[in-house]
């Protein structure tokens, strides 16, 4: 023991290990008592549910907000309050508040007073001529299969389906009359609940929107408490650019949506197609999720339609395709401020992700909450290759295979063979065309680098346009 001399490394290691034996058992108990842990955040957000919902419909409006008391309310009141600046900006923000919350409620009321009977209508027309539906079916396939031996088996399977629906109605459907009560009497009571959990968020966010400011400064006061200035720093521009990208997506898409399902609307009604209130609802609704949403949407109102007519049916493909077209390459980009910067690949996992864990909404969050996790995530990076002197630029790392760590100097992989060390004639040929490749991008230098002296290789850093302008004058 007298030989023994203390190693930091050992406190490391010791650390470690402890920490993942904690982790390890975190981990296997949450997994035993998920069921206990799950009822219990459900009750917590059951509790929380008027907040949240508070929270979510004054992030909603505060663009609104801001507008109105921006351009409108703010002139007017220092008009109306020349003496008292304060009490000017107060009833600035209590006219801007209420105009704010009577618009949203407005639109809401109106829509589903134009809606709901326009989507009762529908429902009793499909219901009403369901067995219209079905004879005409009938008189098709008999029609399809006349003169052949299929038409016998075609009628006598389209019989036994109707007998075996009619069977299950009389035998299951209405022995369990009572529990389907039950159910809609607990879908009655959740609804009612949600309503009323919705009456007090919307009290909740005039709180919020009201002290704004107050509540903004308050958590910034917890975080500046908490860690250090530097760290701060970089969480309120987090924050901040989160709140940037949720709100321009959330407007943008929304508006998009309106849009696209007026033009709907006007095309159903001018060419006198059918369930033109219903099909516009579905597709501006689906319009929302970015992707699939279209398509989710256009299924179920083609079959709607083409239960009435097929022609039409047809027109309206085709329709919603160029409907679609002209969204995607002309309205959203013009009404997205800023894009998303993400790649098919990473809309359509974050679309199939976020919507395998929450639904519908998830779908329509996923995308701003990826775009959000991206962009961290290429910040972060970017600043870890800056401690290390190293560029940001992807096209830098293409074919790259290693990084000398004593000169810094970049090695490609040949691209005539694979597994070869970037040596000698072949590695000078990989420098120069990464540099030529490099000078291709570059606008400002229309010429590829010239070759290097056998004896005094060129540095394999891809050299900036300007300097090789001035290096070669």
């Amino acid at each position: 023991m007298k030989n023994f001399k203390w190693d930091k490394k050992y406190l490391y290691w010791g650390v470690t290990a402890f920490c993942v034996v904690v982790a390890s058992i975190a981990f296997f108990w949450v997994l035993n008592t998920w069921n206990g842990l799950r009822s219990t955040l459900d009750m917590i957000l059951a509790a929380l549910a008027p907040f949240i919902y508070g929270l979510c419909i004054a992030f909603l409006l505060n663009k609104v907000l801001s507008i109105l008391e921006t351009h409108v309310f703010s002139k007017l009141c220092a008009k109306l309050f020349k003496k008292d600046p304060v009490k000017g900006r107060k009833a600035s923000r209590i006219f801007s508040i209420i105009v704010t919350l009577t618009v949203a409620l407005g639109l809401i009321a109106g829509l589903f007073a134009i809606v709901l009977p326009e989507l009762a209508d529908s429902v009793m027309t499909i219901v009403s001529n369901s067995r219209t539906y079905l004879s005409v079916a009938i008189q098709w396939l008999e029609k399809v299969f006349d003169g052949y031996a299929l038409e016998p088996v075609a009628v006598e399977w389209i019989n036994t389906i109707s007998s075996k629906v009619v069977n299950w109605l009389e035998t299951e459907v209405l022995p369990e009359i009572t529990t389907l009560i039950g159910n809609i009497t607990g879908g009655v009571i959740s609804v009612v609940t949600t309503l009323f959990n919705l009456f007090v968020g919307v009290i909740i966010s005039v709180y919020v929107m009201y002290n704004k400011e107050t509540f903004a400064a308050q958590a910034k006061k917890i975080v500046y408490s908490v860690f250090r200035v530097r760290t701060a720093n970089a969480i309120m521009g987090e924050i901040g650019f989160i709140n940037e990208a949720f709100g321009n997506y959330i407007v943008g898409t929304v508006i998009d949506s309106l849009i696209v399902g007026l033009i709907n609307y006007v095309f159903m009604a001018v060419t006198g197609m059918p369930y033109a209130v219903l099909v516009t609802i579905m597709v501006a609704v689906t319009n929302l999720i970015p992707m699939f949403g279209p398509f989710i949407g256009a299924v179920p109102s083609t079959l709607l339609i083409l239960l009435e007519n097929p022609t039409q049916a047809l027109i309206f493909v085709i329709f919603t395709v160029i409907l679609q077209q002209i969204d995607g390459q002309i309205l959203k980009p013009r009404i997205h401020s800023s894009r998303t910067g993400l790649s098919g690949f990473w809309i359509m996992f974050a679309i199939l992700f976020f919507g395998g864990l929450f639904g519908i909404l998830g779908m329509v969050i996923g995308v701003p909450v990826t775009t959000v996790l991206y962009n961290m995530f290429r910040r972060l990076n970017n600043r870890r290759l800056r401690r290390r002197t190293l560029p940001e630029d992807t096209s830098f790392y293409r074919g790259l295979s290693y990084i000398d760590p004593v000169t810094m100097e970049p090695r490609y992989s040949s691209q005539s063979g694979e597994g070869q060390e970037p040596e000698g004639e072949s590695g000078g040929k990989t420098q120069d065309a990464a540099k030529a490749e490099s000078a291709a991008q570059t606008p400002g230098d229309p010429k590829p680098a010239a070759d290097p002296a056998p004896e005094e290789p060129a540095p394999e850093t891809p050299v900036p346009a300007e300097e090789e302008t001035s290096g070669k004058k």
